[in-house]
């Protein structure tokens, strides 16, 4: 299971962070640009992350938009560990997520089926097809690493407040299916992360590189797989 304990979120106006100020972070989560002339320049902005060290997951627009595959044309690169798709509407769009990746893997001299995925579940409806979309990727590919889980997106898409019994309930629901999958899944709120914690889920992502230090203490680090044990012994 990958260590997403403290993910640093990078906005496309924000400048890149220094090596010191990822020092504890698990992952950079570069979100891509409204602006879809900055995807050239996107490329150049995702290949200076890569130079800082922690793993490197690009943020793509919705599949729905008809920009995603234009997006990773211009980011997807040798270095580039992982994509993040915000939400998944169906399991039809991520095998086309996949299909996009395995062609450009190619294109770009990225051995096929070595990007990793990160999906995020945020709705009723999404939550409703997690299952079916996991087990897809599973029979298809190792590509899956975590999801992600908004909580206030929850509330909003329900007409309810963040804190209410229905939003901790689905929140525990998607902990419930990914842990199933052997996925960890990452929240979004820092001052909450005890609670987050508390309730299974693994990480969580920030915009604040002076929160990550904290984030590793309050969530547990992974167990070793199987795999791990065997090469660690």
């Amino acid at each position: 299971m990958d260590d997403v304990r403290a993910l640093l979120a990078v906005l496309p106006d924000a400048p890149l962070p220094s090596e010191a100020e990822v020092e504890h972070a698990d992952a950079l989560i570069i979100v891509f640009p409204q602006d879809e002339s900055e995807y050239e320049a996107a490329g150049e902005r995702v290949a200076s992350a890569i130079e800082l060290g922690p793993p490197v997951y690009v943020v793509i627009p919705p599949l729905d938009s008809g920009l995603a595959r234009n997006y990773l044309q211009s980011t997807l690169q040798p270095g580039v560990y992982g994509v993040a798709l915000q939400a998944a509407a169906s399991v039809d769009q991520l095998r086309y997520l996949e299909g996009v990746l395995e062609e450009l893997e190619i294109r770009a001299g990225i051995r096929p089926g070595l990007t990793a995925m990160a999906v995020g579940f945020h709705n009723p409806r999404s939550i409703n097809i997690m299952s079916d979309c996991l087990s897809a990727m599973r029979d298809s590919a190792e590509r899956m690493t975590w999801i992600a889980f908004d909580h206030v997106e929850m509330a909003e898409s329900m007409g309810v407040q963040p804190d209410s019994a229905t939003v901790a309930f689905a929140s525990s629901q998607v902990v419930m299916t990914a842990a199933a999958f052997d996925l960890p899944v990452v929240y979004g709120s820092p001052p909450d992360a005890e609670y987050a914690a508390s309730l299974g889920f693994r990480g969580c992502a920030t915009g604040d590189p002076s929160d990550l230090e904290q984030l590793r203490t309050v969530f547990p680090r992974p167990e070793p797989t199987p795999d791990e044990d065997e090469e660690g012994s």
